[in-house]
């Protein structure tokens, strides 16, 4: 990015790119689902756009994502769209995964202006992952138990069962964005 305030062409085109990545994901299927909430490949997207992008970029492609979805674009996880999306029972994890941008995407960015060791960086990135897990969990918590009207005990038990699954795909997140830095590192925020 140049020093003058602004998003570049550049900028612009990799938010778009990672708005759609994160609908491409939420296009394929749930693995399957836990209660309501479903389990789909999409949070592999949700935690690598941060990685790579930063918070303000990571942030905004997001943002574009939940508005393209929240329009009647069928972009969230089973096709769904429309505004009440963000109400209804996994709403919460939506508005985690907007939270989680910004603040795992400030994290990255912080770890990445530090440029560790490259052998260190998946290491590095993995905790950018799990920032942006415990925001996006948190979300989804309180997600539950304001738009679907469960208790602390049955939202947290929700989360239980896709939080070590979740784990396996930050893992493969940190690698690809590992990846994704290293060939192109222009690309750090």
């Amino acid at each position: 990015m140049s020093s003058h305030k602004g998003f570049q062409a550049t900028d612009l085109a990799l938010i778009a790119v990672f708005a759609a990545l994160i609908a491409v994901l939420a296009v394929i299927p749930p693995i399957f689902m836990v209660g309501a909430v479903p389990f789909a490949l999409q949070m592999i997207a949700i935690m690598l756009t941060p990685m790579v992008l930063g918070s303000v970029r990571g942030g905004c492609a997001v943002a574009l994502y939940i508005l393209v979805g929240a329009l009647g674009l069928p972009v969230f996880s089973g096709g769904s769209s429309g505004v009440g999306v963000l109400i209804g029972p996994t709403g919460g994890y939506l508005w985690g995964w907007l939270l989680g941008a910004f603040v795992s995407g400030a994290v990255a960015t912080v770890v990445l202006r530090r440029r560790p060791r490259k052998s260190m960086l998946p290491v590095w990135l993995f905790l950018v992952a799990l920032v942006d897990l415990v925001v996006v969990y948190l979300g989804g918590v309180l997600g539950l138990m304001g738009f679907a009207k469960l208790s602390l005990n049955a939202a947290l038990t929700t989360n239980v069962a896709l939080f070590g699954l979740d784990l396996v795909k930050a893992i493969l997140a940190c690698l690809i964005a590992t990846a994704v830095l290293t060939a192109f590192p222009r690309f750090m925020p």
